[in-house]
């Protein structure tokens, strides 16, 4: 079980967005701005926010920006949004540490990658990672993040599920975000209803809504959040060639925005053409400037994108 209050039962999938990390100009933390970050999410059907992870540029923050972070979603979000903390980090004390004060700030669950400077070389190294940072927030459900184009450990994530859920009280699932559909198949058919296996490539959605996954963790829910439930609405009703076109057009948007900075700089900046706007992204990564991001919703509203800010 997850922990959480959405529900998987039937054909729906849950869309939970991997918020943005708002900044100001002059690359401080944004709080003003969650208040909005929330209430966008909570307009379209979000059913939580992941707050710290790769899209919300966990790893660029200092533990007290990203306990401050958390404290912040956890307050606007109460009621309205479940709000998951990633608290992986290259160091397991600082994940512990990250870990409790998610559970002491009102987190409805924790996430974490593995460690990803000296990284774990085997599954049972990386479950015993994982179930020390678990440890630290024994009431809160525990998902594995596995990112291995992030954090350089390409385990399988079907293997560390089946060690996890042994080893680990309150082991709740996988977020696999990663390419690797046999092993994604893997996963699903092994979490068998007891766990959760989060979806974490948009450009799959389709394909694995169709495997029975029936959840999803993504940043281009940010600013694509109703093309998506548009996808899964036609999924659910049959309609799968429309369906398809949902697919094809999100892909579409998220390449363009891949050439506009990059891909966490581009969905940044087609957050703020569509959805909140968080700022650009923290050094070393180079956010567009006003003529691109001027340049990338001329093409992604070319290619039928409704930006909804615009």
């Amino acid at each position: 079980m997850t922990g959480l209050r959405y529900s998987t039962d039937g054909p729906d999938m849950a869309l939970l967005t991997a918020v943005f990390t708002p900044f100001t100009e002059t690359g401080e933390l944004d709080l003003d701005t969650v208040p909005k970050q929330a209430d966008d999410l909570v307009a379209w059907g979000s059913a939580a926010a992941y707050v710290g992870g790769t899209a919300g540029e966990g790893a660029s923050l200092s533990t007290a920006e990203r306990m401050a972070l958390a404290e912040r979603w956890c307050e606007v979000a109460a009621g309205r949004l479940d709000v998951i903390v990633h608290v992986g980090h290259s160091s397991l004390t600082e994940a512990r540490r990250l870990a409790a004060h998610a559970e002491s700030a009102g987190a409805r669950a924790i996430s974490a990658v593995a460690p990803y400077f000296h990284r774990p070389e085997t599954v049972d190294a990386l479950v015993d990672a994982c179930a020390a940072i678990a440890d630290a927030a024994p009431a809160l459900p525990f998902t594995y993040y596995h990112i291995p184009s992030m954090t350089g450990v390409g385990l399988r994530a079907s293997d560390v599920l089946l060690a996890a859920r042994e080893r680990i009280p309150t082991f709740a699932g996988v977020k696999f975000a990663h390419n690797d559909m046999v092993d994604l198949q893997r996963c699903l058919h092994l979490a068998g209803g007891r766990h959760e296996v989060f979806v974490g490539v948009a450009k799959l959605v389709l394909a694995a809504w169709q495997w029975g996954a029936r959840a999803a963790i993504g940043s281009v829910y940010n600013f694509a959040g109703p093309l998506f439930r548009q996808l899964l609405d036609h999924a659910a009703r049959g309609e799968l060639a429309e369906a398809r076109e949902c697919q094809m057009l999100a892909q579409q948007v998220i390449d363009a925005a891949a050439r506009h900075g990059g891909e966490l700089a581009g969905f940044k900046a087609l957050g703020s053409l569509s959805g909140v706007d968080c700022g650009g992204c923290r050094p070393p990564l180079v956010s567009p400037g006003p003529e691109q991001v001027a340049a990338l919703g001329a093409e992604v509203t070319g290619l039928g994108f409704a930006c909804r800010g615009r």
